[in-house]
C-alpha cells in the first residue's frame, strides 16, 4: 500500500480549515458592522451565524481537498494542489476586500470594470491563486502547536451550532391546503413605482396623464382613498405579498429579510399550492424575493428560476435560518465577481439599476416578458410586477408630452418628467390590457394596478389600487380609507379562498369599512441617520379619514395635516384627537417590543 510522501498533508488540511473560517469571519465583519440581515439578532445568533458559515465553507473547502489528496497520493509531486482549495478561498477574500475599499473610497469596483481592465482583474486574481499556494505551502501557521487545537476547536463548535440548527429548525413551515378549484383566474398585478393619485387623470387631476386608466376605472373597482403601510419599496411590496405589517415581519427596509414562519406564509405560497404558475417580474434585489427570503412562493424571479438545487439541500440541514441566508449572501457575493471578470456573466450593480434610468431595465422589456408569461402559461398564472419609468429621483419616459426641456436639463424629482412617466406606465397597462383582449383572457383574469408609495416617498398622499375583474365584476368605489394590506385579502376572498389569521388586511369585496378607520404607515429614514431604539424607523404615521399624524420617533418630534383631495369629508367628531394618536402610536410601538421611554 502506497503513502503519502508528503508529510505535510495535515498542515495542508489545517490550513485549509483556517482559510475558510477567515473568509467567513471578513464576510461576517463587513456585514455584522452595517444595517443587514444581521442587524436584527442578538450577539449569540450573529457569532451562531459565523460559526456555522465557517464550518459550511470549510466543508465545500474540504470535499475540494478530498480530491487533492487522492491525486497527490497517485502522484507524490503533485502534492501542491493539497494548498490549492487554501489558496481559492484567500484569494476571493482578498478580491472582497480590495473590491470593497476601491469602491467604497473611489466609486470604483469590479462591477464597473469591462474590457482591459476586466481582463487585468482576471490575471490578478490567477496570479493571487498562485501566489497564495506557495505562501501557504511554506508558511509554519499551521505547523505550530496551538494550529491543530484551533483547527479543530473551531469544526468542533460549528458542528455543535449546525447540529442544534438542524434539530431546532423546521426547514418548511408551509402547509398544503390546496383546494385544486376550477377555471381559477389568471392574476396580473401592476405595481408603478411612487404612484400619487393627486397626479393621475385617472383620479381627478387636471392635466391627462394617464388616459387609458381613465377609462379602465369605469369597468374596475377603485379604491378613491388608498394609502401604503411603508415608506420604502421594498417593506411595501413584502407587505402586499404576506399580507403582514413591516413592523411584524421586521421588514423595514432592503436588506431587511423575511425569516422564520414569516418566510412561508404569504399570497404566492397560497396560490401556488392552488395551482398556480408563479411570476415575480421586479427589479434586483429591492423587489425580489430570492433576496427577501421568501421562500416557496415564486417559480421564476426576475429571470432566474427558484429553484436552487444546492440551497435546497442545505436548507433540509440548516432550515430556515439566517445562517443559511447569510452563506447563500456570501456565496453570491464571491460567484458575481468571479463570473463577471471570467467574462461569464454580467455584475449587477442594485443602486444603479434602481436609481439610474440608463442602467435599469426598461419597463418594455417587463411589459413584453407579462405578456410572454401569459402567452406560454399552461395553467393560472400570477404575474406580480414592479415597473420603474416613475421611479424618482430621476425619471424614464418614451414620451415627451409635459417635459420640454433636454435629458441634460432634467433636474431630479421633476414634475414634468413625472407626469411623462405617468403616461408610460398607462401606456404599457394598455398593451397589456389590448394582449388580454386579442387572446380571449380577459374575462379570465384579474387586473391590478397599485403602487408601493407616493411621489417623494409619501405615505400621506392617496395612492392608486384598481381591481378590475373578469367580466367586470364589482365595479364601482370605495370611499373609506383602504391600504396596501387589504390587496391580498380581497384577492383571497375573490377566490374563494379563506383568508389566513396571520393576514391582517379587510376585503374590498365587502362592506366599506368604517369611516375612522386607522391607516398605519412606517417611514423609514437614512442609513446613516438610524439609531436605537428604533433603528430603520423614522417615523410612524397614523390616518383616519382626511387627517394624517406623524410621530418621528427619532427626533420625537409630531406634526400632522389633510390628505390632499381626499374625496371624503368626515365629520369632526368622529376624528381622534391628537392625543388619542400619539397614545395610540406609543402602543403600537411598545406592542412590537420597542422601547418608548426617549417617547415619554
Amino acid at each position: 500500500m502506497k503513502t503519502i510522501s508528503n508529510p505535510n498533508w495535515r498542515a495542508a488540511f489545517r490550513i485549509t480549515v483556517l482559510a475558510a473560517y477567515f473568509h467567513a469571519f471578513m464576510e461576517w465583519l463587513f456585514f455584522v458592522t452595517k444595517p443587514s440581515s444581521l442587524s436584527i439578532l442578538t450577539i449569540f445568533e450573529k457569532v451562531d451565524v459565523l460559526f456555522i458559515t465557517g464550518g459550511v465553507v470549510s466543508a465545500l473547502l474540504l470535499a475540494g481537498f478530498a480530491i487533492f489528496f487522492l491525486i497527490s497520493h497517485l502522484r507524490p509531486k503533485w502534492d501542491f494542489l493539497l494548498y490549492i482549495p487554501a489558496a481559492f478561498i484567500l484569494s476571493v477574500t482578498a478580491l472582497i476586500l480590495f473590491d470593497n475599499f476601491t469602491y467604497t473610497v473611489f466609486k470604483f469596483g469590479i462591477v464597473s470594470t469591462d474590457g482591459v481592465v476586466r481582463a487585468l482583474y482576471t490575471l490578478g486574481f490567477i496570479v493571487a491563486i498562485w501566489w497564495m499556494s506557495r505562501f501557504a505551502r511554506r508558511t509554519n501557521i499551521a505547523n505550530r502547536k496551538y494550529a491543530s487545537f484551533l483547527t479543530l476547536g473551531l469544526l468542533a463548535v460549528s458542528t455543535i451550532g449546525i447540529l442544534t440548527t438542524y434539530f431546532s429548525s423546521n426547514p418548511n413551515t408551509s402547509s398544503d391546503t390546496s383546494s385544486q378549484k376550477a377555471d381559477l383566474p389568471n392574476i396580473i398585478i401592476l405595481g408603478g413605482d411612487g404612484l400619487s393619485a393627486n397626479y393621475m387623470s385617472a383620479y381627478g387631476y387636471s392635466l391627462e396623464t394617464t388616459p387609458f386608466l381613465e377609462k379602465l376605472t369605469k369597468t374596475s373597482l377603485v379604491a378613491e382613498n388608498a394609502f401604503p403601510n411603508a415608506s420604502g419599496t421594498t417593506a411595501s411590496t413584502t407587505s402586499l405579498l404576506t399580507g403582514k405589517e413591516p413592523i411584524t415581519v421586521k421588514v423595514l427596509r432592503y436588506p431587511d429579510i423575511l425569516s422564520g414562519n414569516d418566510s412561508f406564509e404569504h399570497l404566492p405560497g397560497i396560490l401556488k399550492r392552488e395551482g398556480y404558475q408563479t411570476v415575480e417580474i421586479g427589479t434586483p434585489y429591492y423587489v425580489d424575493a430570492q433576496k427577501l427570503n421568501l421562500l416557496d412562493g415564486f417559480d421564476m424571479v426576475n429571470n432566474r428560476s427558484a429553484d436552487l438545487p444546492a440551497l435546497d439541500a442545505l436548507r433540509t440541514i440548516l432550515g430556515n435560518s439566517p445562517s443559511l441566508y447569510f452563506i447563500q449572501t456570501i456565496t453570491e457575493r464571491a460567484s458575481e465577481r468571479l463570473l463577471h471578470i471570467f467574462f461569464v456573466r454580467e455584475m449587477q450593480n442594485p443602486l444603479e439599476e434602481v436609481n439610474s434610468p440608463k442602467s435599469r431595465m426598461n419597463d418594455d422589456e417587463r411589459t413584453q416578458q407579462i405578456i410572454q408569461a401569459l402567452a406560454q402559461a399552461k395553467q393560472p398564472v400570477f404575474i406580480f410586477s414592479h415597473f420603474m419609468d416613475t421611479h424618482g429621483p430621476e425619471f424614464s419616459s418614451s414620451y415627451h408630452v409635459f417635459y420640454s426641456g433636454s435629458s441634460d436639463e432634467a433636474k431630479e424629482w421633476d414634475k414634468d418628467l413625472y407626469k411623462d412617466a405617468l403616461l408610460s406606465f398607462d401606456s404599457h397597462v394598455q398593451n397589456i390590457y389590448d394582449y388580454l383582449v386579442k387572446s380571449g383572457k380577459l374575462n379570465n383574469t384579474i387586473l391590478l394596478i397599485y403602487t408601493d408609495h407616493g411621489f417623494g416617498y409619501s405615505t400621506s398622499q392617496r395612492i392608486p389600487i384598481i381591481f378590475h375583474f373578469p367580466n367586470d365584476g364589482y365595479a364601482g368605489a370605495r370611499v373609506s380609507n383602504v391600504q396596501i394590506l387589504d390587496i391580498p385579502v380581497t384577492l383571497l376572498d375573490y377566490l374563494d379562498i379563506p383568508a389566513p389569521a396571520w393576514m391582517v388586511g379587510t376585503s374590498m369585496l365587502g362592506e366599506e369599512p368604517p369611516l375612522d378607520r386607522e391607516i398605519i404607515s412606517i417611514r423609514t429614514g437614512s442609513p446613516s441617520k438610524e439609531k436605537p431604539p428604533f433603528y430603520q424607523i423614522k417615523s410612524v404615521q397614523v390616518t383616519v379619514c382626511e387627517r394624517w399624524f406623524d410621530l418621528n420617533v427619532q427626533e420625537n418630534s409630531w406634526k400632522s395635516g389633510l390628505v390632499g383631495r381626499h374625496t371624503y369629508k368626515c365629520e369632526p367628531d368622529i376624528l381622534p384627537t391628537a392625543e388619542q394618536v400619539r397614545q395610540r402610536i406609543l402602543d403600537y410601538l411598545q406592542e412590537h417590543s420597542y422601547d418608548i421611554s426617549s417617547l415619554q
